[in-house]
């Protein structure tokens, strides 16, 4: 029982310091493009430099909206490590199909910022760590872009809710196959944190089971999904 509860305590705790890195970035970056409101800032000062507001075309209907830095918990790398006056940008798709996956390389004088982005569909935004954790250039000036990666889901992803229930609480997914078929095959629930259509950090998360009965249900673990700040995003299974 007490190692259950703290389990859970530790959790809870994950999920708080990412939600009070959503607070602090939002104030850092002054909220960005695609910013819906101040619903996440909670009154937190975080570190108030005014980010460098910039619109660049990185190609591939890529927008770059402005350049920052950021404290709270590095999420890219899925170590929740804090940190603080980590570089960070904020990217809007300007496309037609949601991104699956981009790697961007911003480079100022003699220095290469590498930032990865995954599942951002279209007209969202999402602020993206430097993957090295580097800190953000004192001038922008002179900076170039490359976009060295880059694919769409061709098909937009879905929830696959002709096949799936996905319910949702703090920490935990819930799958049903609602289907009269049995899943054989491996199934994924894909997230992010969210704030509006911002989306924190370029990583999506996901919990799988293998395989599930026709109306059978199983519940996983999401240590990163909050039901104030995360959002699914797409399901897959194999039949």
């Amino acid at each position: 029982m007490a190692d259950a509860k703290e389990n859970t305590m530790k959790r809870f705790c994950k999920l708080f310091a990412l939600l009070l890195a959503l607070a602090l970035v939002l104030t850092a970056c002054g909220g960005g493009a695609g910013d819906d409101g101040d619903t996440a800032n909670n009154g937190q000062s975080g570190d108030n430099t005014a980010p460098e507001k910039m619109t660049m075309d990185l190609g591939y209907h890529l927008t770059l909206m402005n350049v920052s830095h950021y404290a709270g918990a590095f999420v890219e790398d899925g170590s929740d490590d804090v940190v603080s006056d980590v570089m960070v940008i904020t990217v809007r798709n300007d496309g037609d199909k949601t991104v699956q996956y981009a790697h961007i390389t911003l480079t100022v004088g003699e220095t290469a910022y590498e930032f990865d982005l995954t599942t951002l569909p279209v007209g969202a935004s999402a602020y993206l760590l430097e993957l090295s954790r580097q800190t953000e250039p004192e001038s922008t000036e002179g900076m170039t872009a490359d976009v060295s990666a880059y694919a769409v889901f061709e098909t937009e992803p879905t929830l696959c809710s002709d096949v799936l229930e996905i319910e949702t609480q703090d920490t935990a997914i819930t799958i049903t196959n609602k289907s009269d078929s049995d899943i054989t095959g491996q199934i994924y629930v894909y997230y992010k944190i969210t704030n509006g259509d911002m989306y924190l950090g370029g990583i999506t998360y996901r919990v799988g089971t293998n395989g599930l009965k026709a109306g059978e249900s199983t519940t996983c673990y999401a240590g990163h999904f909050s039901t104030d700040y995360s959002k699914l995003m797409f399901a897959t299974y194999v039949q």
